[in-house]
Order: C-alpha cells, then structure tokens, then sequence
C-alpha cells in the first residue's frame, strides 16, 4: 500500500503506479485517468520504460557516463532531496519525479540510463538494416497502434472478437492460417523463448477491417511487466509494403516503437513498451525464418 506522503503529485502517483505501489482504490483511479485521457497512459508508460532501462544499465558495466552529465545529474538529486519549496518545480520532473527515494544506490543507474538516451539522440540507431517509410508508417497511425496496443494488452479496453479463435497458442497457427485464407508465419506467433507468453487474441480495425491482434506479455520469471502486440493483415497492394524490408518507426524513443514486415502474403506489425523487446522479437523470428 502506498505510504508516501507527497502522492498528492501527479507526477509521483504515475510513477508509484507504474512501480505497483498504490493500494487498490488509488489504481482504480489512475486506470479510469488513463482511460479518459492517453497523455496519461503515455505518462505511465515513460515511468516503466525508464524503470526497465534503469535495470539492464545497472547490469551494464560498458556504459560509460560523461563526467558532465554524472554532476548535472547528481545536483538534481540533491535539489530534489532538499525537499525545499523552491524546489517543487522540479520535483514534478517526470523522470525525476522521485529520484529523491532511488538516491543515492540508484542515481548511477539513472545516469547511465541518461547516457544511453543521449547516445541514442545523437543519431545512432540500433540496426542499419531498419528502413522507414512515411507512406507505411505515418504519424498518425503510428499512435493509434500505439494507444490501441496500451489499453488492450492492459485490458483498459475490451478485445473484440475473441470467440473466433482459440485462445491457445499450439491451436493458433492453424485457425489463423483458415481464417485468412493463406498461411502465417508460426514462428512469429511463438514469442516464448524471449520471455513472452500468449495472452489473447482477438479482431482489430487496425490496420484494416478483419486484422488480427495477438496480446503477449512477459513471463513472471523475467521480472519484467511488459508486454507485445502483434498485428496480422494480408498484403494489400498498392500499400507500400515489400518483401524483404523491415519499417520502423522513426525514432527509437518512442512510447510504444513499432516494426512492419511482409513474409509472403502476410504483413506483420509488431508494437511494444521498449524498442529493445520489439528488435528482440524480430530478431529471433528472422532467424527461425532463416
């Protein structure tokens, strides 16, 4: 149960969330929040992905973290411990929103964090084999697969159309493979060796009427809660889409990274909380493929 006596800032309440420390009323209250309004969700989302990234740059001694950033970094800290009202400005930062309680054995992870944010901005992306398409992949839609991503995998929103298909993933090549008319690809459908679980399966109108949208989530051993959405749709012609590329959004950094392909006849879209899930993913379906 959340104990912390400065919960009444948004900011801090989105984050204890995102930790699971709220109690069951307070998460009650920041679902119907999330629901109503996605600059929330997308708020809660930051929260998490900044606790994962903070995690594996704890377990990453390579990292090396400029000297200028480490004392930027360490003062706000100490700002921010200070707990003096001139500071209530930037106790509402919400990457920083309670670095206060991390300090001092976290304050290392989160600037190692920031290090790796900061060599990401500068242009290097993960993979030069990843090409983007504006015609493929365009803002707009983008964010839709993104919020519809969010509120099905955390049952914010109801999935449609569940009771057509086998909620059993041995059972789902099968009936997917009937249900449009041509075969899919079962290794993309089998995200267990990287952690994930099949969760659900239902209808989407994204990216089209009659797509498919699969619901994973990370296995409890893995320590992790996140999860991955997989869209499936047949090949349109005339949408852009060919064999043998991979589209990504543009940046990396984005709340919910997303990867496009075409195997065949089917065309793949695949959505998550972290780019590094979504590349993983790819990655060893790629192999099995191969």
């Amino acid at each position: 149960m959340m104990t912390d006596p400065n919960m009444n800032d948004a900011d801090q309440r989105l984050a204890a969330f995102a930790d699971g420390e709220l109690d069951g009323e307070q998460n009650l209250e920041v679902l119907r929040q999330m629901a109503k309004d996605p600059s929330v969700a997308r708020r809660v989302t930051e929260h998490q992905q900044l606790r994962v990234a903070v995690g594996k740059a704890m377990n990453n001694p390579s990292i090396k973290t400029p000297d200028s950033l480490r004392d930027l970094v360490m003062q706000m800290a100490r700002d921010d411990a200070a707990d003096t009202p001139g500071n209530q400005s930037r106790r509402g930062s919400p990457v920083l929103a309670r670095i206060g309680r991390w300090a001092p054995a976290a304050v290392a992870a989160v600037l190692l964090f920031a290090a790796v944010v900061v060599f990401n901005q500068s242009g290097q992306v993960p993979g030069d084999r990843l090409v983007t398409s504006g015609q493929v992949l365009n803002a707009s839609l983008v964010d839709k697969f993104g919020d519809r991503h969010f509120k099905c995998a955390r049952k914010i929103t109801p999935m449609h159309g569940t009771e057509q298909f086998p909620q059993k993933l041995d059972e789902l090549p099968g009936a997917l493979s009937s249900y449009f008319h041509q075969p899919v690809d079962e290794d993309a459908l089998n995200l267990s060796s990287l952690g994930y679980d099949f969760d659900m399966v239902g209808l989407c109108i994204l990216p089209g009427k009659g797509s498919v949208h699969v619901i994973y989530k990370s296995q409890a051993s893995t320590g992790q809660a996140d999860t991955l959405s997989l869209w499936l749709r047949p090949f349109e012609a005339g949408s852009g889409i060919e064999p043998g590329r991979l589209y990504k959004t543009a940046n990396p950094q984005e709340n919910f990274p997303m990867l496009v392909w075409r195997t065949g006849d089917m065309v793949y879209y695949l959505v998550g909380d972290s780019y590094d899930a979504v590349e993983r993913a790819f990655d060893a379906i790629s192999r099995n493929q191969g």
